[in-house]
């Protein structure tokens, strides 16, 4: 097929995908097709015979990045399986993996896992104020270099932050690792450092899916990749919803005066969405007065008005009750499970709207369920799976002589540590002589007992036959606690060729860090509104719409500005939600929307979620119905009693 097959020249998509500008700015609202103008814009790069190995996509999700490659390849692209979608995260990785970028920065692309800065927390906190203070520094320090504040005119680190910076760098370089959140930061540092470089010359184009998405950092790595490239970026700043992970919604809103003379190019018809539900959106998010330039969404007529219920009920009891109910009815009335997407921004919803479709049959899927590396047994597992790998994994090694320690034997350690500084060592070069009695040093021989365990445990993986029997014996099947890294595991094991530790281990790790929602989908699926962007279902349930919750309340340190933005930021999350619902007449899916909310809730249950009660009665929070909900407009239907 070739890329103008079916295209209509007038049309948005064709000029999207035949622009020959070298900056282009597509601005497409939720539904719009944008995925689709951007396949057929690779398409006709590849028809033109740019090497695909010059053409970047860069996606949010690394699902996203796959359902790219699968749509070139039916589509028959000459090239297509050379084609690498990409995540900026992974791509990071792959360059800090160089030999000449690991010699010019000085660090090991080895990044952490949430669980394992538990010990250097402990490690650094005595001279730090406190853990709490530490994780505090920790994250300041994460913030600062996704925003790029070192940039801006006139910033300092406080004393105290550059006196924890530089022994948070130093814990980093001893045991050859950085924080996830230095990965992009650590490549923007290199490209900015050398503008010589091979890797700002790498590719010829570069497509830029949910620009709004990324923080200033990321944006500023496709600055820098973009010196002899041809540049299109996609986003919407109406669905710019992860100001907590630093995102930077200006970016998208002000590109064009950095990139003067791009073409600014939009996609307004929205495809998806049910035409009442497109309705409801527009009215929604035209209460967000901060919009730079307002853009409606357009209904698309062949897509019928769809189906909308907003229902209170009494109490939350009855809310699960109620959703779980009309669940069934839709199963039984034929919606398969895989089309009922369940939306909440409080496990106290989520949980137990799980347990009672479980209960009673329903497959589901809860994303509120326990990470793959929530359990101790998991994180050990993992733990020693790196260190069979690796025996110089100085982070597995630190996890594992510590988890069972007081305050993870910190003072024994930082003896060790010293040690090894002092005298050339390893850590494992030096727990050996502990363990052996030819090195002795104070507070260390419960460090030394950890460490004799942690030998035999890897003397008996060494024994099983291959990796598959190594993942077994970590991860037994039918362990409840361990199930889903094995599940993980497993599936990495049955795409990797050869037996290799490392490759595994390092797969394992990205599946873990970058959790992704599977393509195909058989289950009812229950998640937050965040997990949701980019998902879309024929029947959507958003449950829990009180005051509290949506929106929730921000911090009691903003001012009147930021907490309008705040605020603003929970009405685009709410508008990302209400889009997700898809309508297929022709398949029978009118495209259906629930929105439900309690008029009550056990106070404790209320205040552990973060909802402040509107007024209590004995042990019962009474609440209010979000604000959002008057805010869907004149076609919204009325609420009824449920």
């Amino acid at each position: 097929m070739a890329w103008s097959d079916g295209l209509i020249p007038t049309t948005p998509a064709y000029r999207i995908a035949s622009s020959t500008n070298d900056r282009i700015r597509v601005v497409a609202g939720p539904g719009t097709g944008k995925s689709f103008a951007m396949k057929r814009r690779v398409a006709r790069l590849l028809e033109m015979s740019v090497a695909p190995n010059r053409i970047l996509p860069v996606t949010f999700t690394r699902v996203a990045a796959e359902d790219l490659h699968r749509e070139l390849v039916n589509m028959g692209v000459t090239g297509c399986d050379e084609l690498k979608g990409v995540t900026l995260h992974s791509l990071a990785l792959r360059m800090l993996m160089r030999n000449h970028v690991l010699d010019a920065t000085g660090r090991v692309p080895r990044p952490l896992n949430e669980f394992e800065l538990e010990p250097l927390i402990c490690d650094l906190a005595n001279a730090h104020g406190g853990k709490k203070a530490a994780k505090r520094l920790k994250i300041a320090y994460e913030a600062a270099w996704a925003r790029l504040q070192y940039q801006q005119p006139g910033y300092a680190p406080s004393p105290a932050d550059a006196a924890f910076q530089a022994d948070l760098l130093d814990w980093l370089r001893f045991h050859d690792s950085m924080l996830i959140g230095e990965v992009i930061p650590l490549l923007y540092q290199y490209l900015h450092s050398n503008p010589a470089a091979a890797e700002r010359r790498e590719y010829r184009h570069i497509l830029v899916d949910e620009y709004q998405d990324l923080n200033r950092a990321e944006q500023g790595i496709v600055q820098l990749l973009s010196d002899s490239a041809d540049v299109c970026i996609v986003g919407d700043d109406d669905q710019s919803i992860y100001s907590f992970k630093h995102a930077h919604p200006d970016g998208i809103r002000e590109w064009l005066n950095a990139n003067v003379g791009a073409d600014d190019l939009g996609l307004d018809e929205c495809r998806r969405c049910p035409t009442r539900i497109v309705e409801m959106a527009n009215s929604l998010i035209g209460h967000n007065a901060q919009r730079p330039v307002p853009r409606p969404l357009n209904p698309m007529a062949a897509n019928g008005a769809g189906e909308v219920q907003i229902v209170q009920y009494p109490t939350i009891a009855r809310e699960v009750a109620g959703v779980a109910a009309s669940v069934r009815e839709m199963i039984a009335n034929g919606t398969p499970p895989g089309d009922i997407l369940v939306l909440t921004q409080s496990r106290a919803f989520g949980t137990p709207l799980y347990e009672a479709l479980v209960t009673s049959g329903v497959p589901t899927k809860s994303y509120y369920a326990e990470s793959e590396l929530s359990h101790d047994n998991a994180k050990r597992a993992f733990a020693l799976l790196k260190l069979f790998a690796n025996r110089e994994d100085r982070v597995a090694l630190r996890w594992l002589v510590g988890v069972n320690g007081n305050n993870w034997h910190a003072a024994g350690y930082r003896r060790v540590r010293e040690h090894c500084e002092n005298n050339g060592m390893s850590p494992w070069e030096a727990m050996t002589e502990l363990e052996l009695g030819v090195l002795r040093l104070p507070y260390t021989a419960a460090i030394a007992t950890s460490f004799r365990d942690i030998v035999q445990n890897l003397s008996d993986l060494e024994a099983l036959p291959d990796l598959r029997a190594v993942v077994d014996q970590l991860f037994p099947n039918g362990q409840e606690s361990t199930r889903n890294i094995r599940e993980l595991a497993v599936a990495i094991l049955d795409t990797i060729t050869a037996d290799s530790r490392e490759d595994f281990v390092r797969e394992l790790s990205t599946a873990i860090s970058q959790p992704e929602i599977p393509t195909e989908i058989e289950d009812v699926r229950i998640m937050s509104l965040h997990k949701s962007k980019g998902l879309s279902a024929p029947v959507t349930i958003i449950a829990g719409c009180v005051q509290g919750l949506l929106p929730r309340p921000g911090p009691d340190d903003l001012t009147l500005a930021q907490q309008a933005q705040y605020l603003e930021e929970q009405r685009r999350l709410f508008y990302v939600g209400i889009t997700r619902v898809k309508a297929a007449p022709a398949d029978g899916k009118p495209g259906t929307l629930v929105l439900t909310y309690s008029q009550q809730m056990p106070v404790r249950d209320a205040l552990s979620v973060g909802i402040t009660p509107a007024w209590q009665q004995y042990d019962q929070a009474l609440l209010h119905a979000s604000q959002f909900i008057r805010e869907l407009g004149p076609t919204a239907p009325v609420p009824i009693a449920g």
